[in-house]
């Protein structure tokens, strides 16, 4: 428990006070409070044991501290125009006439000091840079989007220094880290306002967070998460941050580092932070609520939470770069892994052509029979995704043999998909196109979608071993096989626009995926920025080049739907008899084929015709053509 020093009856109030105050007026404005003034140069007249209020800015305090240690005073904090830090850290807030009152009323806390290169710590050592979490100032509270400008200044100069930490049970840490923060309790600090839980003030250990993004996103995500609603638990605290508390951390940068004492720089290569347990007697500010816990709890305790930093032999190629990159670097031994595996997929096996034929047929077969799921088999079937995901890599690293292989064996599945529903078509004795083969003969920018969609998820399949069971789906979602299997059937009956519009949905299905794929791998750290430009920019020049064909179907299909929306439906009046109108479908072309089918108890003529045309164009306001079937209601 904190221990608590029983109020002495009679105990004498001494003022310790700089230039700035003038103690005749405070004592006419607290005359129901007896104190004894001592002005900055008596400040040693103060007896051992005495209760102690202290009007000076954070370096008089700083100064005056040993003196406090040494001679076990009771000691409280005014409000000083230049001790921000100090009423920060001690939760001081009011008037000085208040305070006074509130102090000569407290109960005094034994309270452990932290003390940086023998120099006392009001709030936190700031080591690096670590703008994210800077103390928190109660007098002149930060808001979320000043906290966020300040941080994002200097982004592009963000990298990672080499520190080594040595804890009071000789543990040593080596890592890499953006920066570091020391705080010997969060009850008054930004740190403690955006964490789950206190950082006691006297439960014997100092606290030590390391941030250790391994790429620019990596810090902006931090940054999100720290400013989002809802506080961090320390048991769970994110990928790129790491605790350790312990009675005493010996920091040593090789380099050297800049570091803020309760926002003093100061320069060394080594730093020791250390706690001296329950030396302070505090006379707690308004604002402090100092928590009663077990002492004995965490007093030798270390705790040493290091999650995905980079320590050791993981840090070292961090440090090699003068700043963070865009994304994060994959390991080595995920790099190696996956791109062995991309390799083998990119050529063209017998089993890879076998599957190819199986997959064809079965599709083809499950155009002619109009059969979603006989389809939805082909797709699980196919092999074709395997070649289009090493192509991507192949883009984001620049890798032309790579990339000259998989496009050889996405060739060769193109060619037996061609030939298989070529010849299909000249066997079949069938020659008009089903539903399923007609939804695939006008692809738009949302198939595009789809692609890119489809690729992110393949990409990140294969890059994550865990998931890769999610690629049937994938395969699902992007459906390869079946266009190529209608372009197929395009040529073999000769129906050319068929066969374009396949053959526009297999490429706006290969390029989407290989782009998006390609960005995946970037963004998961599997490939340098630098070496995907050139061939992600390819990609993306064929995805534009597709992009205008699939954007002028996309925009008619707009104006289909709301040409739909426009059309009366249901029971109508026309030329005096009711109508029935069913179903409704149009056709694109200039102008729009409106076709519907009409039901009424007595036969329609061409002047009903005319009047539902009319009808239509009034309300869509353009002209159309109609093509209405009739029927008999009884």
């Amino acid at each position: 428990m904190s221990s608590e020093a029983p109020l002495k009856t009679n105990q004498a109030l001494y003022l310790i006070h700089d230039s700035t105050l003038e103690a005749d007026d405070l004592a006419t404005q607290a005359a129901d409070i007896a104190f004894t003034a001592l002005p900055w140069a008596e400040r040693e007249t103060a007896p051992a044991g005495a209760r102690v209020v202290l009007c000076l800015g954070d370096e008089q305090i700083r100064d005056i501290s040993h003196l406090a240690l040494e001679r076990q005073w009771e000691v409280g904090i005014l409000a000083h125009a230049q001790a921000h830090q100090a009423m920060t850290a001690l939760g001081v807030k009011g008037e000085l006439a208040a305070l006074l009152t509130h102090y000569s009323a407290s109960t005094a806390i034994a309270v452990d000091v932290l003390t940086c290169n023998d120099e006392l710590v009001f709030s936190s050592v700031v080591i690096g840079r670590v703008l994210a979490l800077r103390p928190y100032d109660i007098n002149r509270p930060q808001t979320s989007w000043s906290l966020f400008l300040g941080a994002l200044r200097g982004l592009r100069k963000l990298s990672l220094s080499h520190y080594k930490l040595t804890t009071a049970k000789e543990r040593n840490i080596h890592m890499a880290a953006l920066g570091l923060v020391a705080v010997s309790h969060t009850q008054s600090s930004l740190v403690g306002r955006s964490f789950l839980e206190d950082l006691s003030i006297s439960d014997g250990r100092l606290s030590v967070l390391a941030l250790a993004p391994r790429s620019i996103f990596g810090y902006l995500w931090f940054l999100l998460r720290l400013l989002a609603p809802g506080k961090i638990s320390l048991a769970k605290l994110p990928g790129s941050m790491a605790l350790i508390q312990s009675s005493r951390i010996h920091l040593q940068a090789p380099k050297g580092a800049e570091y803020l004492l309760d926002g003093k720089p100061v320069h060394a290569r080594e730093i020791e932070l250390q706690v001296l347990e329950q030396q302070l007697q505090l006379l707690p500010g308004p604002a402090l609520k100092p928590r009663r816990e077990d002492k004995q709890a965490g007093r030798d305790k270390e705790t040493v939470r290091l999650n995905d930093i980079p320590v050791e032999e993981a840090a070292r190629p961090l440090l090699d770069t003068h700043h963070l990159p865009l994304f994060s670097h994959a390991s080595e031994e995920d790099y190696k892994e996956l791109f062995v595996s991309l390799r083998a997929n990119a050529h063209a096996s017998s089993s890879y052509q076998v599957l190819m034929i199986l997959s064809v047929l079965l599709a083809l077969t499950g155009l002619y029979a109009n059969s979603p799921p006989v389809i939805i088999g082909a797709m699980i079937l196919a092999p074709l995704m395997s070649p289009v995901v090493s192509l991507a890599m192949g883009l984001a690293r620049t890798e032309n043999g790579l990339i000259r292989t998989s496009l050889r064996t996405l060739g060769i599945g193109v060619a037996w998909g061609l030939a298989c529903g070529v010849i299909l078509a000249w066997a079949m004795p069938l020659d008009l196109p089903t539903d399923e083969m007609r939804s695939r003969m006008s692809p738009t920018l949302l198939d595009l979608l789809v692609a890119v969609i489809s690729g992110v998820a393949g990409a990140y399949a294969y890059a994550k071993e865990e998931i890769a069971k999610s690629l049937a789906g994938v395969a699902i979602a992007v459906a390869l096989v079946p266009p190529l299997s209608v372009a197929g059937i395009g040529l073999g009956w000769g129906y050319w626009d068929m066969a374009g519009g396949a053959l526009l949905l297999l490429i706006t299905n290969l390029v989407g995926i290989a782009l998006a794929a390609s960005a995946t791998f970037l963004v998961l750290g599997f490939a340098p920025f630098h070496r995907a430009r050139k061939g992600m920019g390819i990609a993306l020049v064929f995805m534009l080049l597709i992009s205008a064909p699939l954007l002028i179907s996309f925009k008619q299909l707009v104006e289909k739907d709301a040409l739909l929306e426009q059309i009366p439906r249901g029971e109508i009046i026309l030329a005096g008899i009711p109508v029935q109108v069913g179903r409704i479908s149009i056709k694109a072309g200039k102008p729009y084929v409106v076709r519907v089918v009409l039901s009424s108890p007595s036969t329609l003529n061409q002047i009903h015709v005319e009047e539902l045309k009319q009808l239509i164009i009034d309300r869509v306001d353009k002209p159309v053509v109609l093509e209405a079937q009739f029927s008999i209601r009884r």
